[in-house]
């Protein structure tokens, strides 16, 4: 708990029955989440650190207190978010689990930076305001994350990896208010339609890697929400959907030209798709047949 976490405290409950944990920790990039249950009761503290936290409660009960600001944590609940440089105390109950989601500051600041086109060096969230549907929309993507990884997690490709890191970070960033909310929800300046038709082209050689926001915003000349604008206007769609659409035609090709080796998850993970399930259903919506029909016709046709 120390050396990994940063514990600076950690007292047990007076429970005769001795002491027991369980932590896992995965870390992507700048993006961390770690599970925690604990047997008995016990007090944590830990020092300031260069991540803020959000804590997802699964089970049980317990209280936290960091950066000025306290609460109760209870079965389905969610925290405030826990600064960064700010100490941080939780005293936790007998059967308690969460999830803890961990940012670092740095790539909060870098992609906020990408959204609103302007070099931003400080970010402070209000905690006073909770947009309940919105985090409630965030605590399932965390949770839905957290599944996939623990199913397929060791085959997950750095594609997909990075396109997990990127899309809750910008997600954690819209759901919670802070000092720049107000930016990003007014309407962008509106960007040329040849911007568009720049990044798609962008987004075509570059469909292997992860989408770049602030790469894109640097090709379109325009802050990252006047592009992603002008795509809804011109396209109807995001400059996430293009990557996703692209790499779906990739994805087809490759199932065309494997054979019985290939399996639909791998292809999946390597065009990016965490999830296979999401991948199939998007698969069958593009083209009208499941990803699996199309490497069983492959498996079937007769190599030259």
């Amino acid at each position: 708990m120390s050396a990994d976490f940063g514990a600076t405290r950690l007292e047990p409950g007076a429970d005769r029955d001795g002491f027991a944990a369980r932590i896992n920790h995965l870390q992507l990039g700048g993006l961390g989440l770690s599970y925690c249950e604990y047997a008995t009761d016990v007090s944590l503290e830990f020092g300031e650190a260069s991540f803020v936290r959000q804590i997802f409660n699964i089970s049980g009960s317990g209280q936290y207190e960091a950066g000025g600001h306290s609460g109760d944590i209870t079965p389905g609940s969610w925290s405030s978010i826990l600064p960064a440089q700010a100490p941080l105390k939780l005293d936790l109950k007998r059967g308690y689990r969460q999830l803890v989601l961990r940012i670092e500051f740095d790539a909060l600041l870098r992609n906020l930076s990408a959204l609103l086109g302007q070099d931003v060096d400080t970010l402070a969230f209000d905690n006073t305001s909770d947009r309940q549907p919105a985090m409630e929309a965030l605590r399932r993507r965390i949770f839905q994350f957290a599944t996939d990884f623990n199913e397929r997690g060791a085959f997950f490709s750095d594609l997909a990896t990075a396109e997990v890191q990127r899309m809750v970070i910008m997600k954690f960033l819209m759901c919670h208010r802070h000092n720049y909310t107000h930016l990003l929800m007014r309407e962008p300046l509106p960007s040329a339609p040849s911007t568009v038709r720049a990044v798609e082209e962008f987004i075509e050689a570059n469909w292997d890697k992860p989408i770049d926001i602030q790469a894109m915003s640097a090709v379109a000349k325009v802050s990252a929400r006047s592009l992603f604008r002008q795509f809804q206007r011109d396209r109807g769609y995001s400059p996430a959907d293009f990557a996703k659409r692209i790499r779906l035609d990739h994805a087809r090709a490759m199932l065309e030209q494997s054979g019985e080796e290939a399996s639909v998850t791998q292809i999946a993970l390597r065009c990016g798709f965490q999830n296979p399930g999401h991948f199939a259903r998007d698969f069958r919506l593009a083209f009208g047949e499941l990803p699996s029909e199309i490497l069983r016709k492959s498996a079937r046709r007769p190599k030259s």
